[in-house]
């Protein structure tokens, strides 16, 4: 840990050192310059980092650090605006992160004050940093990617032309999944329907609603009689709200289904956009009974795939996710690195055309089945258009980059004082 610290700390020291060593100028940009301890803080950042240093030279960096400053000068002759007060929370909260490293707020600032350094003088450095940033950031989205319009043949012509520097797409497998979900069967849901409509001849007798919803209601309302309070149009469900918004003060609804199970509504008073209603709340939850009937089911329908029974039919009639089901229950094509994490354990072992155990995941049962192996193969054009667009995009920006750098450097003195 204090090694990732010290890293913290050691980007910023060096720009305290130009007061205590001799200095010079190793490059003007306009009327700015840049010194030998800027670059000395540069290197130490990167070494920092992490990044690999043995392939840059002083002067790779030295160039970098100008075209920054050619760039935040454009923007602040062009009048770019930044959000001081957000980068000095973000300066802040990256200070509260590195602080929350150490085992206590004296301890930070020991280790700062024992590099001659203070929480002052560490905030200026990000803000200064983020400054810089939030101005890159703008005026290269305003002189080069908005102006980035990438057509569907520039991406077909990169793709022929680097078909054969293309990966291929590697070896994958084809798994595919019936899956129930464990809900209320009918008979449970009629039972609970009979329940509410019971009570509602109560309240049509004359009952108290708020004692029946005190008495019989499964929401968190319950307590309070059932009132919810006044609520708007979008605070609820569509079938609810539609319900509410329908009645007349003091009228009671007839019993609505939603996806928390059934209700009883009554309007207490109308306001404006407003009102304020009470409920009463049967949940329709599973019984133990409907979980014995899935896995019945589901066992039936593993004994199908045991008789010879196509895995794709059988996730056709028993899956009941909509969008897989109609497809045969084909999750998709994944490399063995790339399996669902929750169900990687059941696939990794599985060989082509063998199928799961019956496996029970929260309120949910699965089969999954790998159901072919696709070779290596190249990819096809529509398969990584994103990511073929993506790399015409980014090869027109470090074009159009290095163009616009060199129009700045027409336009702005620059002199370099080291030799390359």
């Amino acid at each position: 840990m204090k090694r990732a610290l010290l890293i913290i700390i050691t980007l910023i020291i060096l720009a305290s050192l130009s007061a205590e060593v001799a200095d010079k100028i190793i490059a003007k940009v306009g009327r700015e310059i840049i010194l030998q301890s800027d670059m000395d803080k540069r290197m130490q950042q990167l070494d920092a980092s992490g990044i690999n240093m043995d392939d840059i030279t002083q002067y790779d960096i030295l160039n970098d650090m100008i075209e920054a400053k050619l760039i935040v000068q454009k923007a602040k002759e062009e009048d770019y605006e930044i959000d001081d007060q957000m980068i000095k929370k973000a300066a802040e909260d990256q200070i509260k992160q590195v602080a929350s490293q150490f085992p206590s707020e004296i301890e930070f600032k020991r280790e700062l004050k024992n590099a001659g350094l203070s929480v002052p003088d560490l905030k200026d450095y990000y803000i200064e940093m983020m400054t810089e940033e939030q101005l890159k950031s703008q005026i290269i989205q305003n002189n080069i990617k908005s102006k980035i319009h990438i057509t569907e043949g520039e991406v077909e012509e990169y793709y022929k032309e680097n078909l054969i520097d293309i990966p291929k797409r590697p070896e994958m497998y084809k798994i595919g999944m019936i899956i129930r979900f464990i809900k209320a069967g009918d008979d449970t849901k009629n039972k609970i329907l009979i329940e509410i409509n019971k009570i509602r001849d109560e309240l049509i007798e004359g009952a108290d609603f708020a004692e029946l919803a005190k008495k019989y209601s499964d929401g968190p309302s319950a307590q309070n009689g059932g009132n919810l309070g006044f609520f708007g149009k979008g605070m609820m469900v569509k079938p609810f709200e539609d319900t509410a918004f329908a009645l007349m003060p003091g009228e009671i609804s007839e019993v609505i289904e939603t996806q928390f199970g059934y209700h009883i509504i009554k309007v207490l008073e109308k306001k404006g956009n407003e009102v304020n209603a009470s409920h009463i709340l049967k949940k329709v939850e599973a019984t133990e009974e409907d979980v014995q009937a899935n896995i019945k089911l589901m066992e039936n329908v593993l004994q199908k795939l045991a008789d010879g029974e196509e895995f794709t039919e059988l996730a056709k009639t028993y899956s009941e996710d909509e969008e897989t089901a109609m497809n045969g229950g084909i999750l998709g094509e994944f490399t063995k690195d790339t399996f669902p994490e929750m169900f990687k354990k059941y696939l990794e072992n599985l060989e082509v055309g063998e199928n799961t155990k019956l496996i029970r995941e929260q309120d949910n049962f699965y089969i999954f089945s790998i159901l072919d192996k696709v070779s290596e193969r190249e990819y096809k054009y529509t398969e990584i258009f994103d990511r073929l667009k993506e790399m015409v995009t980014s090869q027109r920006e470090i074009e159009l980059y290095g163009n616009w750098i060199k129009e700045l450097m027409q336009e702005t003195y620059v002199e370099i004082l080291i030799e390359e």
